[in-house]
């Protein structure tokens, strides 16, 4: 089954007024939901590793100067 890992959350950035230029950003994850593929919910039992833990893929943000 494929499931799709949905995380809410928000974006800080932050601004230098003086150079004018964005120095950073990052995600701040808020809650996790998981669905189907047609969007019916399900529990993420599926994706768990032998010792219980979920698998990790990093919220990457690029930074300024990356882009």
């Amino acid at each position: 089954m494929i499931i799709k890992k949905i995380t809410t959350g928000f974006v800080v950035q932050t601004f230098d007024t003086k150079e004018k230029r964005y120095l950073s950003q990052e995600f701040i994850a808020g809650e996790v939901d998981y669905e189907t593929m047609k969007g019916e919910p399900v529990t993420n039992t599926g994706m768990l590793n032998d010792d219980g833990s979920e698998p990790y893929l990093p919220f990457t943000m690029l930074q300024p100067g990356f882009i």
